[in-house]
């Protein structure tokens, strides 16, 4: 059934990429440009969080402190810190780093970054929790939290934490365009077509053996990959699951894949004007979806089945002391308890079906197929489904007024590898961005305890809690962990997959 529905979506879809064709008519001959198929537009003059992602992935800017290839902190900009106290840290910054524009890094700069970055954007002030800020002197920055905060060199890893120059904002402090100390500097940008970057050849670091890179924007997911075949880019993002099997099967190019802890789930009404408000319900629904089903019939393999928040190849990672399994017997008892009877194969109660409404979008690549296949697998069980795929935004409005029961979204908590991001700004009753009408107070103190904690069994022990309230509230159902997969012609050469998803690090790469 649910191969089926895959199917005539394939079908459908490869019908209007023969209407449409791509795009572009350029060739990737070039031997020292690496030309790249995305599915996100790279927009190198907005800031909002999304898109400066591709600050930090490109490395058009630098954050302080960067994830090494297990997701633990490294020098950046920054190659010592410490804890001056529980709410002071000390951070020596790199010597002879310059500015694309050939300005100095030094503390001032640092420091002027922070500022502008906090006063922009919310989200980097409830990340950072920053006091103040002090330049002791030309290479020593010094943080004050406004409360104890172990995490923050975590979070200094950020995107969004990125060291722009003064000359990336006008007169009055408006961001313009980045400029900041990475391998490459921004060139060139045609909207809804093309980022181009080039080589910075005053670089602190080992300079790239490319010259330029060009981030070609290819919205439709098998038009990606036919752009690779035809020669047209050099390296493709978030294909579909049967384009990579295809690929893996030609040797005139490369596929990548390493997993990430990226994860792919369902965020669940809490709120009173869902069914979801009943948590018998909610822990019902993850006893009743097949994981293993989902990966393997939606996704062709590509994806770990996810049966906890926190993928489990992380060692840094928080983990419940129990995970979700597929478990009809405590699903039916879990449902009877809450006043449901299965009448003809389905779940009613009053007379009227157990009904859920499931929200999504379909920008990104795998998430339609999980979509669909969730909602197969909870009519199979006797849960009728209403699925809506709309836009992010157009998504994102119903959520917001509450005008949903499921929204399956895909998430990325292996950016800073630490739990305090993913925790905090997900699930926290008082988050920007849990829109779940999910509050639990017990829960909250968790995680605020968590993020003062040096690691060591009291923090163990913290997160360990805040993870079995998780697990045991069931305010969402966790679906897929992602499996992060490229490919390249055969003449891309040292390209590896950086754990984080968000970091290409392509200063090794050469054709």
């Amino acid at each position: 059934m649910i191969k089926k529905t895959l199917l005539g979506a394939a079908f459908a879809a490869l019908a209007m990429t023969a209407i449409t064709g791509t795009s572009h008519d350029a060739k990737a001959s070039d031997d020292k440009t690496l030309v790249i198929g995305t599915m996100w537009e790279s927009q190198p003059l907005a800031m909002a969080p999304r898109r400066s992602r591709f600050f930090n992935e490109s490395e058009i800017l630098d954050t302080l402190i960067k994830l090494d290839y297990d997701l633990k902190p490294i020098p950046g900009l920054a190659t010592e810190w410490h804890r001056v106290s529980p709410t002071v840290w000390q951070f020596k910054l790199r010597e002879n780093v310059v500015f694309h524009d050939g300005t100095k890094l030094d503390a001032q700069a640092v420091k002027f970054s922070i500022e502008r970055v906090v006063a922009l954007l919310p989200y980097a002030a409830d990340l950072l929790n920053i006091k103040s800020i002090n330049a002791l002197s030309p290479l020593v920055l010094e943080i004050e939290n406004s409360e104890p905060y172990a995490a923050l060199p975590n979070q200094l890893t950020d995107a969004i934490t990125v060291v722009y120059a003064k000359s990336s904002f006008n007169d009055a402090g408006e961001f313009v365009k980045p400029v900041g100390t990475g391998p490459w500097k921004f060139e060139e940008y045609r909207k809804q077509d093309r980022t181009i970057v080039s080589r910075f050849d005053g670089y602190w670091g080992e300079k790239p053996a490319l010259e330029k890179i060009e981030y070609r924007f290819i919205p439709d997911h098998n038009s990606r990959t036919l752009a690779l075949e035809a020669g047209e880019i050099d390296f493709v993002t978030n294909m579909l699951p049967s384009d990579v099997k295809r690929l893996s099967a030609d040797e005139d190019f490369k596929v990548y894949a390493e997993p990430t802890s990226g994860i792919y789930y369902g965020a669940f009404n809490a709120g009173e004007n869902s069914i979801l408000s009943d948590v018998r319900i909610r822990r019902a629904v993850n006893a009743l979806v097949d994981r293993n089903l989902i990966v393997e019939a939606a996704l062709d393999g590509i994806g770990e089945p996810a049966w906890e928040f926190f993928a489990p190849s992380f060692d840094w990672a928080p983990r419940a002391d129990h995970k979700y399994k597929l478990d009809t017997d405590l699903a039916a008892s879990l449902l009877s308890d809450a006043g449901y009877e299965k009448v003809d194969g389905k779940w009613v109660k009053d007379g009227e079906p157990l009904t859920l409404r499931i929200l999504s979008y379909t920008s990104r690549t795998e998430m339609p197929m999980i979509t669909e296949a969730m909602a197969a697998l909870l009519n199979q069980q006797g849960i009728a489904t209403e699925v809506g795929m709309y836009t992010w935004g157009g998504m994102l409005d119903l959520v917001k007024r509450g005008e949903y029961d499921v929204s399956v979204v895909f998430w990325t908590p292996e950016m800073t590898g630490h739990p305090d991001l993913h925790l905090k700004s997900q699930f926290h009753s008082k988050a920007g961005l849990n829109y779940q009408f999910w509050e639990n107070a017990d829960f909250d103190a968790a995680v605020d305890k968590g993020r003062t904690l040096d690691l060591g069994d009291e923090q163990e022990a913290t997160y360990t809690k805040a993870m079995n309230i998780l697990h045991d509230d069931a305010p969402i159902i966790p679906l897929v962990h992602k499996v992060f997969v490229v490919a390249a012609t055969k003449d891309v050469e040292n390209y590896h997959i950086h754990p984080s998803g968000f970091f290409f690090d392509f200063k090794n790469v050469s054709k």
